[in-house]
C-alpha cells in the first residue's frame, strides 16, 4: 500500500488510480508500478523560425493519424485558435465535407459579462471559419433547466465531483454529438503545452510558489465543519502535493520557473481537463481525441524557451505563428477564450434552490462535512465574486453546484 500511495491517486479509501503515464504490474502477491513516460530535459538550439516549421509539422501529423476512422468523424469548433487549428487542417485534408460542432447556454448573449479572461463570445468567429472551410455546423444550445439536470449524470460520469455546469453540459453536448457522430476531435492541452493561461505570463501569478489557479484556500478551509478544519488543513495538502511535483523534475529544473509551470500543468491542470473530456464523452458513447497532447508535440515544446510560446505580449505567439496563413488572420489572432459557461441568472437561482432543499434536511451528511452557516451566507450572498480567468471558489454558481 505505500507504493500505491506514492504512485497512485484515488478520493475513496483504499481505491486508488493508477496516475497517467504509469502502468501496474501484480505478481506473486507483489505490486510493482512503473512510470513509462515523462517529458526529458534537453538540449535545443532550434531558432525561432525552425521551431514554427517544427510545430507546424508535429500537430499537422498529430491531426491527421487521429483522423484515422472506421466511422466518419466531426470537429468540435469554438471558434478558438486551437479548434479552429484542427478544424482547418481536418477539413483540408479530408474529401467529404467535415462537420463542425459548437455549444452554447440559453441566453447567454442577454448576460454575457466580458472580463480580462471571457473577453468575447464565439458564434461570430465560428461562423468566419465555418465559411472559410465549408463546414457543416450545428450550434447546440442547451437549456439553463438542462444544465442544472445534468448536473447528477455529471458526478455519477465522472464518479466524483468535477467543474459543475461545465461538466454537465460537456455530458450533454456529447450526448447531442452522438446522435450523429462517434468520433470527434477536440482542441484540449493546447493551453498548458503552449502556455496560454495567464499564469503563465502575468508575473503576480507565476510567483505564487503553489497552483496558480488555486484560489482562496482560507476560505475553502473555513467552509468545513469545525471539526474537520482541526483534521483536514488544505493549505498543508497542497504544499505537499505540490512539492511532490516539483520534485519529480530533475534536479536542475526545479528551479526554474518555466519548468515548474509547464510540468504542474501538464500533471494536473491538462490532467483534469483531459480526465473530464474523456468521461462525459464515454459516458455518452462517443469517443474524443485531443491531437494537443501528442508525445512528441509535447516533448518538442518542453525544451523550446518561453520567449518562444509567449511574445509581443501575446500568449500561444508560436503557435499562432506557426499556422500562420493556415486560418483566416480574425481567428487566428483572436485572444484566448475559455470553454463557455453560462452567464444566465436563472442558472443560479435554479442551484440555489435545490442547495436549500438539501439543507432542509437535517440528517444530511452535509451537516457533518460543512459549515452550515457559513454556506447559508454564501447562498443568501447577493455578491458575484468572479475571478477573471477560471471558476473560483468564490463563485456562487460554482459553490452551489458542489452542494447539490
Amino acid at each position: 500500500m505505500d507504493l500505491l500511495r506514492n504512485k497512485a491517486v484515488g478520493i475513496f479509501t483504499d481505491i486508488n488510480e493508477l496516475r497517467a503515464a504509469h502502468y501496474l504490474k501484480y505478481k506473486n502477491g507483489k505490486i510493482e508500478i512503473t512510470r513509462y513516460w515523462n517529458v526529458k530535459t534537453k538540449e535545443c538550439n532550434d531558432t525561432f523560425d525552425e521551431a514554427k516549421e517544427k510545430v507546424k509539422e508535429l500537430l499537422t501529423d498529430s491531426i491527421k493519424r487521429q483522423m484515422v476512422s472506421d466511422v466518419p468523424i466531426a470537429t468540435l469548433l469554438s471558434g478558438g485558435l486551437d479548434s479552429s487549428l484542427i478544424t482547418g487542417v481536418v477539413a483540408k485534408n479530408q474529401e467529404s465535407q467535415l462537420s463542425t460542432f459548437s455549444i452554447d447556454y440559453e441566453d447567454n448573449d442577454k448576460f454575457f459579462k466580458k472580463t480580462d479572461f471571457t473577453v468575447s463570445l464565439d458564434e461570430h468567429y465560428i461562423d468566419v471559419m465555418s465559411k472559410a472551410f465549408n463546414t457543416k455546423h450545428e450550434y447546440k444550445t442547451i437549456t439553463q433547466d438542462d444544465v442544472v439536470k445534468y448536473l447528477h449524470d455529471a458526478l455519477y460520469a465522472k464518479d466524483y465531483p468535477g467543474m459543475t455546469d461545465i461538466d454537465s453540459s460537456m455530458l450533454w453536448f456529447s450526448k447531442e454529438i452522438a446522435k450523429e457522430y462517434k468520433v470527434i476531435l477536440s482542441g484540449e492541452c493546447a493551453d498548458e503545452i503552449f502556455g496560454g493561461y495567464p499564469w503563465f505570463y502575468r508575473k503576480d501569478l507565476n510567483d505564487r510558489r503553489l497552483f496558480p489557479w488555486i484560489n482562496n484556500l482560507e476560505y475553502r478551509q473555513s467552509l468545513l465543519n469545525e471539526k474537520l478544519q482541526d483534521k483536514i488543513n488544505l493549505k498543508e495538502i497542497v504544499e505537499e502535493e505540490y512539492e511532490k511535483m516539483i520534485n519529480e523534475l530533475e534536479e536542475g529544473d526545479r528551479d526554474k520557473k518555466d519548468k515548474r509551470l509547464f510540468y504542474i500543468n501538464m500533471t494536473h491542470f491538462m490532467q483534469a481537463l483531459l480526465e473530464r473530456k474523456d468521461r462525459m464523452t464515454m459516458y455518452s458513447t462517443l469517443e474524443a481525441r485531443v491531437p494537443f497532447a501528442d508525445t512528441k508535440l509535447v516533448e518538442y515544446l518542453w525544451n523550446l524557451p518561453f520567449e518562444y510560446k509567449y511574445n509581443n505580449n501575446t500568449e500561444k505567439y508560436l503557435l499562432r505563428e506557426a499556422f500562420k496563413g493556415v486560418i483566416p488572420d480574425e481567428v487566428l489572432n483572436r485572444k484566448k477564450n475559455p470553454y463557455p459557461k453560462t452567464h444566465h441568472p436563472k442558472f443560479l437561482n435554479l442551484v440555489r434552490e435545490l442547495l436549500k432543499q438539501r439543507l432542509e434536511n437535517k440528517d444530511s451528511k452535509m451537516y457533518k462535512i460543512f459549515n452550515i452557516e457559513e454556506i447559508n451566507k454564501l447562498l443568501n450572498s447577493e455578491e458575484d465574486d468572479i475571478l477573471p480567468w477560471y471558476r473560483s471558489i468564490n463563485d456562487k454558481t460554482s459553490v452551489n453546484c458542489i452542494f447539490v
